[in-house]
């Protein structure tokens, strides 16, 4: 998404598939420019020398032709966003998962941590024990946030913090009503549905803090629940769950 000031998009880091996605968008685009062109040009030859057309009534191999074209143009979209749809909705197996709750009208995170001792451990998901845990996340008032140089509407008090570079799965839920957990630099978008749980698959390429905002009009403080998740190396991560299940 873009913030304030910013004169382009947000770069996409959602690992190999947003560099599929941009490269299938720019497909796209060149055939609509190479189809609008040929259209135009079309169009002023007619124009042109509409004397030579004036008694044009009807042509069998034409008609096939431009019926047959488009056709094709349609399946040779259709095939690469057919492959990308299946992979963005794949679930892989995930080394760590967490669940987002929406609520009237904030967020809550909640995870599972096991007790891992090193990296080697965390990797290998070895663990003696399992404890669960909750973090609510509102968001963070505005003049405070200005005063951080942060951003209006969109910090939070409580961050939901990840490890960058690991095949995660977000379950996505919401005890009361209607709500949508989006993140648009990772392409995520799933509604939180009450008495339901929708799963994504999620696997950020690099380290960074992500913002997002609920994307279904929930009540009347709906413009006011940021997603803000802190994508971070593995070593910090652990360090975060440990100091966060004390």
């Amino acid at each position: 998404m873009s913030y304030y000031g910013s004169r382009y998009f947000g770069d996409i880091i959602y690992k190999d598939m947003g560099k599929n996605l941009f490269n299938y968008h720019g497909y796209v685009m060149m055939t609509m420019i190479g189809l609008l062109t040929f259209v135009v040009y079309m169009g002023c030859v007619v124009m042109m020398s509409r004397y030579s057309y004036r008694h044009f009534l009807n042509r069998q191999r034409l008609e096939f032709w431009w019926t047959v074209v488009p056709m094709l143009i349609l399946v040779g979209l259709w095939f690469p966003s057919m492959v990308n749809l299946y992979y963005m909705e794949e679930v892989k197996s995930a080394r760590w998962n967490f669940k987002a709750i929406g609520k009237q009208w904030y967020w809550s995170y909640e995870f599972c941590r096991k007790d891992l001792n090193s990296v080697e451990s965390y990797h290998l998901g070895i663990a003696k024990y399992i404890t669960c845990v909750s973090i609510d996340s509102y968001m963070e008032n505005p003049d405070e946030t200005i005063a951080k140089h942060g951003y209006r509407l969109l910090d939070v008090d409580n961050r939901m913090v990840a490890p960058a570079d690991v095949q995660m799965t977000v379950y996505v839920s919401s005890a009361d009503v209607l709500h949508s957990f989006a993140l648009p630099k990772l392409l995520l978008k799933v509604d939180a549905i009450p008495g339901r749980i929708n799963r994504l698959p999620m696997r950020v390429s690099q380290c960074a803090i992500l913002y997002g905002q609920c994307s279904e009009i929930c009540g009347v403080n709906h413009s006011f629940m940021p997603i803000v998740i802190e994508f971070v190396p593995t070593f910090h991560f652990l360090r975060w769950i440990h100091s966060v299940s004390k």
